[in-house]
């Protein structure tokens, strides 16, 4: 107890030091938490069935709504990759919608919204048609979805790769990875306003 009395002040400077360093840490733990709710995050996803015959679905994840602007297919091919936009829908698409809303995938997407962006046969039509190259030429497909998120001065956009491998007289289709690739950086988010252009 002595000791204590005598390196009070001692104890009461580290004690203020240490509290410090616990404010510090919790600030930085809050910090962190609320800007990943912040961000924007969307899922990219295949519907049922393994062939171009299947739907592919844009999910928002974000704590607020994101306004879908352009989506832009890359198709690899053993002739190179070839990107184009697949914002609007085709002839043979149109024909199944009467509204002009219906004619696009553009549009807001609520929070824990799911929209289907349509089969993945038709997103690819656009790309094959520039290219000259049949489905069965197709090693691979990258879905690249572009939006606009809250206050964000610079777009927001996720990208998922999907390989086509040939199975018997089909074409199956399955996720190169995991997850949905999230396109964050400043860089890269710069970029998209080129993406963004091509597409007006």
């Amino acid at each position: 107890m002595q000791w204590i009395a005598d390196h009070s002040q001692l104890i009461s400077a580290l004690t203020g030091v240490g509290t410090l360093l616990v404010w510090v840490i919790y600030l930085q733990v809050f910090v962190s938490s609320y800007r990943r709710q912040l961000r924007a995050t969307l899922l990219i996803t295949r519907g049922p069935g393994d062939g171009l015959a299947a739907r592919c679905f844009v999910t928002n994840m974000s704590s607020g709504p994101v306004y879908v602007q352009s989506i832009l297919i890359a198709l690899e091919t053993p002739n190179g990759t070839v990107v184009m936009p697949a914002t609007e829908t085709q002839d043979a698409e149109q024909q199944a919608y009467s509204r002009p809303l219906e004619r696009t995938r553009q549009g807001p997407l609520q929070p824990a919204a799911i929209r289907d962006i349509g089969t993945f046969e038709h997103l690819m039509s656009p790309a094959l048609q520039e290219a000259a190259d049949r489905p069965e030429a197709v090693q691979a497909v990258t879905i690249v979805v572009l939006g606009v998120y809250g206050t964000e001065d610079l777009p927001i956009g996720a990208r998922r790769r999907f390989v086509v491998t040939p199975s018997g007289s089909r074409l199956r289709l399955h996720g190169a990875t995991l997850g949905t690739e999230q396109i964050r950086k400043k860089r890269e988010r710069r970029k998209l306003l080129a993406d963004l252009q091509r597409d007006q």
